[in-house]
């Protein structure tokens, strides 16, 4: 399926890039394990720009190291900043895993970081990722990086691939969502008795502020977590992030299910009753999922007047804003264009399935915000950065994903599940109202 073009000419840049590096996704999934350091292998800027990002969003303190890269290993190579790095982080840190994160300087010079963490360090937890700046976006590094700290913890743990005997849990891969988005999920499972094992959590980013302060945030993700995860009967996943991971853990044994985002009523509705097949469970969705269902079509009615036939453009990770599009005809909005900040194989053809009459960009927001110049819309939604098109349009934007660095609770709140429409659709009347 074509992409929609605003200009005769292919332009031979990006003006107005709304994706981040893979390394961005790579250290997204590492704090949301227990314990873990990640190592960024390459220079200070490339640890300092992911760290200013991630800790504008989530507003919470991380710790990222870095082999601090200089022009000279550049050159060389940074093999002995990589040992020395790692020699320090054992000795301040003590952690249980420690992820080495490649960047574009140190795979252009080509270090094979695999090979050597394989030579030095077979007995230890810490494992290798390729996450070059270079080439694809935040989610493609978080993919590769799920998958890689499961590869690698495994490999060290010498599992045998095989089919060991299975416990009831499921391994959840949420991908790049927020603290509240986890919690929503784990309210979706707690609620349907449903036994889980996450494999990232990314609820150590929000946390209280009591004493004692811990060293490390408590989560529900340990090295002993993915470890176990090849006992459980089955993984869920969402999209392209983190589907690497749950298939490579079909080697043993593990079935692979990747949903839509559960984002709406629809969606949520779908999630939930594969959550019931794979589970094998024969039994009612309990009252509080359904009440939960009905505050949630509640809102949908209370606010259809203010919603209906309101134009809106949709931005951001391709998979949430398939999920984000069936959510808004839903509510009765008309998606008028969408953009995705990465490249995939299916997104232009999903989105013209659901409605050949809206118009497709990937990876430039300028495209978008000369579209909807002659093409008006009532409401952007995206990640912060859709504000200079907002502006530019003079309509407001609906702050939703990652990153949003210029909003207080964002993190908190779930866009996922019954209790994510519900936040959603409030949100959506209160700015349109």
């Amino acid at each position: 399926m074509q992409l929609t073009n605003t200009d005769d000419l292919k332009k031979s840049l990006t003006i107005n890039p709304p994706y981040m590096n893979q390394l961005m996704g790579g250290v997204f999934a590492s704090l949301g394990i227990y314990k873990t350091i990640p190592l960024v292998h390459g220079s200070l800027g490339c640890a300092n720009y992911v760290k200013h990002i991630l800790v504008e969003h989530f507003k919470e303190p991380l710790e990222i190291a870095t082999t601090g890269f200089y022009e000279s290993d550049a050159i060389h190579g940074g093999i002995d900043n990589l040992i020395k790095a790692v020699e320090n982080i054992e000795i301040v840190k003590n952690p249980e895993l420690i992820v080495v994160l490649t960047t574009g300087l140190s795979e252009t010079i080509g270090e094979d970081i695999k090979a050597v963490i394989k030579k030095n360090y077979a007995n230890k937890n810490i494992v290798a990722v390729n996450t070059p700046s270079y080439i694809g976006a935040h989610i493609d590094g978080y993919n590769n990086a799920v998958k890689g700290i499961i590869e690698g913890i495994l490999e060290k743990k010498n599992s045998k691939k095989s089919k060991t005997t299975k416990n009831e849990r499921i391994n959840i891969i949420h991908g790049m969502v927020n603290p509240g988005d986890v919690r929503e999920l784990e309210h979706i499972f707690k609620t349907l008795n449903i036994e889980y094992n996450l494999l990232m959590d990314i609820k150590a980013m929000d946390r209280p502020l009591r004493l004692p302060k811990e060293e490390y945030p408590k989560c529900d993700t340990t090295v002993e977590n993915i470890k176990n995860s090849i006992y459980s009967k089955a993984t869920v996943s969402f999209g392209m992030e983190g589907v690497s991971g749950a298939k490579y853990l079909e080697k043993y044994g593990v079935k692979s299910y990747n949903f839509k985002y559960p984002i709406g009523i629809e969606n949520t509705d779908k999630f939930i009753e594969g959550l019931l097949k794979i589970s094998s469970g024969v039994f009612d969705i309990p009252e509080k999922l359904l009440d939960d269902r009905g505050y949630a079509l509640d809102m949908m009615v209370d606010t259809n007047h203010i919603l209906k036939n309101k134009k809106v453009a949709i931005f951001g990770d391709p998979d949430k804003v398939i999920s984000l599009i069936s959510f808004a005809y839903e509510i009765g909005l008309n998606v008028v264009a969408v953009l995705s900040n990465t490249k995939t194989k299916y997104f232009a053809n999903t989105i013209h399935n659901i409605n050949k009459n809206i118009a497709v960009f990937e990876g430039d927001l300028y495209e978008l915000q000369k579209y909807l110049t002659s093409r008006p819309v009532d409401l952007v939604i995206g990640d912060y950065r859709g504000k200079y098109v907002a502006d530019a349009l003079n309509v407001p934007l609906m702050r939703v994903g990652f990153p949003v660095i210029d909003r207080y609770g964002h993190t908190k709140k779930a866009m996922i599940g019954y209790n994510g429409a519900l936040n959603l659709i409030c949100e959506l009347a209160n700015i349109l109202i």
